[in-house]
């Protein structure tokens, strides 16, 4: 396990490997009078490999070693209607995953984005806080369950969503919680795996499309992790 330190680097360049570096054109923080800054004091970055990213000025993480990773939490965007509910013409359903299948999803999560930071001589994690330990906390919100979850069962049905979700990912001081980073990113699981006009509605596919969603953000914490341990 590598114990290497994250190096001091100009806070543009720190927040051009948080944004993605790869990116064209190139991650720019926002200046000037009418740069968005949140309340928390946290700039935007333009250009960025998610639609939304925010750092703190002057950020420095030559003190963290080691990564917490907080439980994932879950919302809804809007009250799930029960298994047998249904709308009227029009209606936008939001339907309700069973208490196993959300436990199911949030396992999902969490177990994709640790087997991402811990492959390959990746970070160390701990469940404790401490002076040396960056605190990752991820969260799922407007959450839309587009399909009834009985149907999960049923072979021969298709849809052209399974729903949409939105990850909020939050970088913070394990100590004092001062928040440094925070990203944002909304997906449809169905597209996942390139453009299709329909998706069928199985155990098996919803779950590897969710999982994929899962595996290409726990991607992306990950490479800008490892970008920030080289500079």
């Amino acid at each position: 396990m590598s114990t290497n330190t994250l190096s001091v680097v100009p806070v543009a360049i720190i927040a051009g490997a948080l944004a993605g570096c790869a990116s064209t054109p190139p991650p720019t923080m926002q200046t000037g009078p009418d740069a968005e800054v949140t309340v928390d004091g946290l700039v935007r970055i333009d250009h960025s490999v998610l639609p939304v990213v925010y750092v703190k000025p002057e950020i420095d993480l030559t003190a963290y070693t080691r990564f917490m990773l907080d439980p994932v939490d879950v919302a809804y965007q809007k009250d799930p209607r029960g298994r047998t509910q249904s709308g009227g013409a029009g209606a936008t359903d939001n339907f309700a995953l069973t208490p196993s299948q959300m436990e199911d999803l949030k396992g999902m999560f969490q177990e994709t984005v640790v087997e991402v930071l811990t492959e390959d001589d990746g970070y160390e994690l701990t469940a404790e806080p401490g002076p040396d330990v960056l605190r990752i906390t991820a969260s799922l919100i407007d959450l839309v369950v587009a399909v009834p979850t009985e149907q999960g069962g049923r072979g021969g049905v298709y849809t052209t969503s399974y729903g949409l979700v939105t990850l909020i990912l939050e970088l913070r001081d394990s100590e004092s919680g001062e928040i440094l980073a925070r990203a944002s990113d909304r997906r449809d699981p169905t597209r996942t795996r390139g453009s299709r006009n329909m998706a069928e509605v199985s155990p098996t596919y919803v779950r590897s499309d969710v999982m994929t969603m899962f595996r290409r953000w726990a991607d992306v914490l990950r490479e800008r992790l490892d970008e920030l341990r080289m500079m």
